[in-house]
């Protein structure tokens, strides 16, 4: 359980230097989520951050993550939005796609509105709908 909880801080440590560096805004742990539940990171705009790590992850872990991403963003009126790592794999991101949230094809409870994205799309996504961060950013 340890071992879970340091690679959780360390996962939640990884997105706020992302979205630092994506965005040029610095966020904070929720560290009264522990107490009273609640998403991850504090600081974020329109969206009620969630991170996960995992050794290896599986659409099932997808989908209850999401359920998690769901309940906790509808707590505080934001829009879910899940930061996910496999062991060795790049961060991936996904948030409700706002052409199917807008045709009302699913329900934001339903995984199959969750689009998944890069950190960079997610960020580009955000500087245009919420006027936030950086706009020079510097891509290989």
């Amino acid at each position: 359980m340890v071992n879970a909880r340091n690679k959780g801080r360390r996962g939640e440590r990884e997105v706020i230097d992302a979205i630092k560096e994506l965005l040029g805004i610095e966020l904070e742990v929720n560290y009264a989520q522990t107490f009273g539940g609640g998403h991850d990171l504090l600081g974020m705009p329109g969206y009620a951050i969630e991170v996960k790590r995992r050794k290896a992850i599986t659409q099932s872990d997808i989908k209850n993550w999401w359920d998690q991403s769901v309940r906790q963003a509808n707590k505080v009126d934001l829009l879910p939005c899940l930061w996910f790592r496999q062991d060795r794999a790049d961060w991936k991101v996904a948030i409700p796609c706002p052409y199917s949230s807008e045709k009302n094809f699913f329900p934001v409870e339903d995984v199959n509105i969750a689009s998944i994205i890069s950190p960079e799309l997610w960020a580009a996504i955000a500087r245009e709908e919420y006027n936030i961060g950086t706009r020079d950013i510097i891509t290989e």
